[in-house]
Parts: structure tokens; C-alpha cells; sequence
């Protein structure tokens, strides 16, 4: 049994570990923004209030891509000064510090599944921020796990974000006869329900090969044939959305164009399903799939 303190406890990922974490023997502690105010200047001193855990869970993050550029302060000061703090605190308390990140500290610029190594270069001020993060972990603590995912979705929703991208799609498939979607911009669409599962092994199988892991569904797409899986599987028609080009769609931020990420490291801990099982997956936990259309399991 291992204690663990999670913050961001009721976000998208948060809910989601703490689900996980129920059905264990773990000892578990869940914070949210009422709990702790990763902004404030006394973020360390209320983070002296949670010692003697085993593992320090960090979900507290600001991921509203294009936001971040119009409120760059709020984004370093979540996203890499807290973080500052909190590998400090977990190094202090000789905790392991489970520090969540993102694909978009790359630039995306290749064309083939990305590894853990290869050198970031964000495009925008949340992939700058986010790699600041990372940089914060690194240099303070010395028992971490950086996790990087990649365009997140679950039940609980990403507040900053108002939803995710499949209730976007699903609420413009019942507005509009026809819509865009970039359909050469690629990524690896994963569920937060299988983020917090992949958390949940390295703890259980109590694994000590610290540093960077993609944790992302096994396969990627593009946004194109992501909504069109999303519309399949939700008996909807498929031949609504439109084609776009990343070079044609406009972007406050910038986004990185390639961000397919391989996960075989991880998988030698915790195999993480193709994003088509984890998006029906989704589906079903929200009672939206068709039950007609063919599923792939």
C-alpha cells in the first residue's frame, strides 16, 4: 500500500485517477483549487500542510493552448513556477513526483512516432511553459516520472477548455450540416481514464525507472479521422465534417503539426489501448455509442 496525493484531484485526469484509486489499497489523499492554490505566492507553505506521501500526483496544470498566449503569467505560474515548488517539496519529503506534461513541448516537424528523447522545441507559450515544467522536475527532484500525453479526453472534461474536443464534435453534429477539420495535423487522442490506469501499474508494480514517458493511446490519427470515428461510433454521419488543411486553418497558437508519440517504453510497464478502443471506451462510460455500429474490441 502507497500513499499518494493527488492535485487536481476534480479535473479531467484527477477524477479519473481518483475512480481508479478507489477500487485499490492505496491510501489516497485528493486536493483540489479549494484545498491548494497553486497560484498563490505561499504555494510551498501550503504544500507543507501534505508531508509523508509516498507519491505526489500533479494534474494542476493550465491547458487552454490558445489562452495561455493571452495570459502568458498565468501559465508559467502554474504550469513551471509551481512546479518549481513541488519538485523542492517532493525531494524535501523524498517523495516521487508523478509531473504530467504534454506533446506540445515538441514542434512537431517529423513524420514518424516520436520517442522520449528526442529534443523539445515548443511552438507556443503552453508548450513553452509545460517544457519549463519539465525542466523544473529535472533539476529539483530526483525521483520523478514526467508523463507526456496528448489531446485528453474524459468524462469529467477540461475546464479550462469548456469540454473536449468529442463534445465539440458531437455538439456540431447536431448544429450543422457540415463543418472543418484539419486533416494533416496528427496526434494521439487519449483517455484520461487510461492515463490514471497507467499511473496506477507503475505505483502497483512500484517501478524505479525514472524519467520521461509517453503515455498516450498506441496508435494516432489525424483530427479529420478522429471525427469521423466519433461521429461512426455515435450513430452519427460521418460525411458532415470536411476536410481542411493545417496550412488553411487559422491559429492564435501555433500547434505543432506531428505529434504521434511511441509509447513502447511505457509498454514494457503498462500497455495502453489504440485511441479507437479508447475513445469507444469513452463512448460507452458516456452512454453515447451506437449500439449498432461495430465495435473493436
Amino acid at each position: 500500500m502507497a500513499k499518494i496525493l493527488v492535485l487536481g484531484a476534480n479535473g479531467q485526469l484527477g477524477s479519473d485517477l481518483m475512480k481508479i484509486f478507489v477500487n485499490t489499497t492505496h491510501e489516497v489523499c485528493g486536493l483540489t483549487q479549494m484545498d491548494l492554490d497553486a497560484a498563490s505566492v505561499d504555494a510551498a507553505s501550503q504544500l507543507a500542510n501534505y508531508t509523508g506521501y509516498d507519491y505526489v500526483i500533479n494534474c494542476i496544470a493550465t491547458t487552454n493552448v490558445d489562452g495561455c498566449e493571452d495570459n502568458p503569467d498565468l501559465a508559467f505560474v502554474l504550469n513551471s513556477a509551481f512546479v518549481v515548488k513541488l519538485a523542492k517539496f517532493c525531494q524535501e519529503q523524498q517523495s516521487i513526483l508523478i509531473q504530467i506534461s504534454t506533446d506540445y513541448v515538441l514542434d512537431g516537424t517529423t513524420d514518424k512516432p516520436i520517442l522520449e528523447t528526442a529534443k523539445p522545441n515548443p511552438l507556443n507559450v503552453y508548450g513553452l511553459s509545460k517544457y519549463a515544467g519539465e525542466i523544473a522536475v529535472n533539476s529539483n527532484c530526483n525521483k520523478y516520472f514526467i508523463l507526456r500525453v496528448a489531446s485528453l479526453f474524459g468524462i469529467a472534461g477540461a475546464a479550462g477548455k469548456g469540454g473536449n474536443f468529442i463534445n465539440t464534435m458531437l455538439r456540431l453534429a447536431n448544429e450543422k450540416d457540415s463543418w472543418q477539420v484539419i486533416d494533416d495535423q496528427f496526434s494521439s487522442p487519449t483517455h484520461t481514464l487510461d492515463v490514471a490506469q497507467a499511473i496506477c501499474s507503475l505505483i502497483d508494480d512500484k517501478i524505479t525507472d525514472f524519467g520521461i514517458y509517453n503515455c498516450v493511446s498506441s496508435t494516432g490519427c489525424s483530427w479529420y479521422e478522429f471525427t469521423r470515428e466519433i461521429l461512426s461510433l455515435s450513430g452519427l454521419n460521418p460525411d458532415k465534417v470536411k476536410r481542411v488543411s493545417y496550412k488553411d486553418y487559422q491559429f492564435k497558437a501555433k500547434r505543432p503539426q506531428y505529434t504521434i508519440l511511441d509509447n513502447s517504453k511505457l509498454a514494457k510497464y503498462h500497455v495502453m489501448p489504440d485511441y479507437k478502443q479508447a475513445l469507444e471506451e469513452y463512448l460507452k462510460l458516456k452512454q453515447m455509442i451506437n449500439k449498432n455500429e461495430r465495435t473493436n474490441a
